[in-house]
């Protein structure tokens, strides 16, 4: 009862928030009207641009607005205004999503609605990031490549299969198109900055080009840093990194309606850090270089007459490795190589129809394959060999999916979906294979009585599959002093699954004078069932440990422990005109073990983000500033070293074009943690980075 009055009392709160912004912002705003920068689409520079098209929700176009759930998009103007150094800076604000593992760029990891960076499906240009290394972080990208942000909240296995059970984070790269002038037919950029925190400097150049019939883009990138500033005023030791990163992008027209796309990118980065970038021990540091390479052939067949034929088929490979080369006294000898390579295809159909006595249909359906290879091996003696905490092998997945979107009278769409996964995993130099399936289910409702108001409901289902290293892991995890603990297999481990319920509404209004008001709420429930989680069990001392002076013996393995129960609310609202912008989001949620009652460790604390500026056309400067307000973790969790305190974030932002000789000069400055406060976000022990100010100039020929 207490979670659920806390739930209504928030959305009320928010609701009269958002009112109340849009009710002060009016009169300054109502009748102004300017032309240049000022008279760009209302919601050009805003973080959170509700009217932006997302695909990752459906998998066909739809306003992020309107779709059945929660799904914020961060676009292109809204990154060219915040000129992002990590993702950490471009998702932070965003209802219910956080970046946890410290501010070292490479310890990065997602959390969705309080489901960890496992539960979350990561894409670039739609290409599987599977990546997963223990206290690693997932996903290495130039944040400067970026065209597009999405966030996809809660479940949807029904069109993306396994890992899609806590949400999608899903990055779209720039394209030749993107980056060319009105008018022209080629074009180059060059972009340098620099930022304060960790003293780094980044450069940038990309050529580009368009024959009407084939569109190129070429990109390399360099940025190094040292020492990242806290905000206690120390500095985080052996947090610096250099990034190279290059990206080649070529689409051929062959003819309307039909085009072959194809990607190269590739990221490096090293840095000279501890084995668990996330934590703060000292005691182990290693030279780790990170290598990810992905490659993507995309073809489209989408005939101008045809309701049938839109096809759209994609193959691609992503391989993402590190190696660690000790530098500790005590890893001088160190040299440990892991990597994931990804290899996929999918292809899906989209078709429209019209029945009188069922209405308007949009299909999406196809297949979809993927497997991945995990290797990991020791070359300390010269010869590669195996690691039995980190076991090799293969995991290969088979799916069919099919999505309708059913258009009603009276205002009202269904949109049911379903797929089918089959999977299998192999170790190698192992007898068993773990083998099973899954079916997702999906429907999602919207009604729209009245064409400024809508209210939504949606089920959804997603599954996460064991990997190779929860079923097959062995070996010694850890000896300290007369305590022993190893790892052991966990052949019969299953699936873990979950099950969302949820509702809401949206409300926009557009006046005359221009201005836009749009507000969306949302209720969720989710059920996880079977969590795959560690078991730690006490055994009797074998009498070979004992000899040895070992007393207390463990085992440690995977174990589908008890389920967990997720119930919370989003609320993201935006008011803009030609010359103002005000927009933001909020954010509560519980957790609740099921038969025990406790807490996870990985609940968010309640969030409130306002952003906003002005634009001055005359001048071509945009002005900006955001505000984060994040509560405390007391009463969310039940670990000390996770209640975390309540603070608040401000910032500042500046985009300028000058009237130069090259009239598309940006210069962008930007302040974060304007007042230097020194805060944990996650675990106490790791603080977050002090003030920081960024300058960025961005000149195109």
């Amino acid at each position: 009862m207490r979670c659920r009055s806390s739930i209504h009392g928030f959305a009320l709160a928010a609701s009269l928030l958002a009112v109340a912004v849009a009710a002060f912002v009016a009169p300054l705003t109502r009748g102004v009207s300017q032309t240049g920068i000022g008279s760009r689409d209302a919601a050009d520079d805003t973080l959170i641009n509700l009217d932006a098209i997302t695909v990752s929700s459906t998998r066909t176009a739809w306003r992020a607005f309107d779709v059945p759930g929660m799904t914020s998009v961060v676009d292109s103007r809204a990154l060219d205004l915040l000129q992002p150094q990590s993702m950490d800076e471009i998702l932070r604000s965003l209802p219910n999503v956080e970046l946890f593992g410290g501010p070292r760029r490479t310890a990065e990891v997602p959390r969705i609605r309080g489901r960890n960076s496992e539960n979350i499906l990561i894409l670039i240009d739609g290409m599987r990031q599977n990546y997963s290394g223990a206290h690693r972080g997932r996903y290495f990208i130039e944040p400067d490549l970026l065209k597009s942000v999405e966030i996809v909240r809660g479940p949807n296995s029904a069109l993306y299969g396994s890992g899609a059970q806590g949400g999608i984070l899903s990055m779209e790269t720039k394209t030749a198109s993107d980056l060319l002038l009105p008018g022209q037919r080629y074009g180059s950029r060059l972009k340098t900055g620099y930022v304060s925190a960790n003293d780094e400097r980044f450069f940038g150049a990309a050529a580009y080009g368009s024959t009407g019939t084939v569109d190129l883009l070429a990109s390399v990138t360099h940025r190094e840093g040292g020492d990242i500033r806290l905000g206690t005023g120390e500095k985080l030791e052996f947090s610096g990194s250099e990034l190279r990163a290059a990206m080649f992008k070529a689409t051929w027209h062959i003819a309307p309606g039909q085009s072959l796309s194809l990607v190269h990118d590739t990221a490096r980065e090293e840095n000279i850090q501890p084995t668990n970038p996330q934590g703060n021990i000292l005691s182990s540091i290693v030279n780790r270089k990170t290598k990810v390479e992905g490659s993507r052939a995309r073809y489209v067949l989408h005939p101008a007459q045809s309701d049938w034929v839109d096809l759209e088929a994609v193959a691609y490979r992503v391989t993402t490795g590190n190696r660690d080369l000790g530098v500790s006294a005590g890893l001088l000898d160190r040299d440990e190589r892991r990597s994931v390579r990804t290899t996929g295809f999918n292809l899906i159909n989209r078709s429209r129809f019209e029945a009188a006595w069922l209405g308007t249909h949009r299909l999406a359906y196809g297949v979809d394959f993927f497997g991945d290879e995990n290797v990991a091996r020791r070359f300390d003696t010269g010869a590669g060999l195996p690691i039995q905490t980190s076991p090799e092998g293969d995991v290969d997945y088979a799916a069919v999916f099919l999505q309708d979107e059913i258009g009603l009278p009276g205002g009202v769409t269904l949109i049911p979906g379903l797929r089918y996964d089959r999977f299998k995993s192999k170790a190698i130099g192992e007898n068993f294979a773990s083998s099973d399936d899954d079916v997702s289910l999906k429907l999602g409702a919207v009604w729209r009585p009245l064409p400024e108001f809508f209210v939504f409901g949606l089920y959804s289902e997603g599954f996460l599959t064991p990997d190779v290293a929860q079923i097959f892991r062995s070996g010694r995890h850890f000896r300290i002093g007369a305590r022993q603990q190893d790892f052991v297999p966990s052949l019969g481990l299953k699936p873990e699954s979950a099950r969302n319920y949820e509702g809401g509404l949206g409300f926009e209004r557009k006046l005359a004078s221009g201005a836009r008001l749009q507000t969306k709420l949302s209720l969720f429930h989710q059920d996880s069932r079977d969590t795959i989680s560690r078991e730690v069990v006490i055994l009797p001392v074998p009498a070979e440990l004992a000899a040895i002076g070992i007393t207390q013996y463990e085992q440690s393995r995977a174990a589908n422990l008890e389920g967990a129960a997720f119930r919370g609310a989003e609320l993201e609202f935006g008011y803009t005109t030609e010359t103002w912008f005000v927009n933001g989001g909020a954010s509560t949620l519980r957790s609740k073990v099921d038969g025990t009652g406790l807490k996870l460790s990985t609940t968010p604390a309640d969030k409130l983000s306002l952003s906003g500026g002005r634009r001055f056309a005359d001048a071509r400067l945009t002005l900006g500033g955001s505000a984060l307000f994040v509560g405390n973790r007391r009463s969310k969790v039940e670990e000390p070293q996770y209640q975390t305190h309540g603070y608040a974030d401000f910032g500042l932002s500046a985009a300028w074009q000058p009237s130069i000789a090259y009239p598309d000069t940006t210069l962008n400055l930007t302040a974060s943690n304007l007042f230097d406060k020194a805060y944990a976000r996650d675990d106490v022990g790791r603080f977050a980075t002090g003030r920081s100010v960024q300058a960025t100039l961005t000149v195109k020929f």
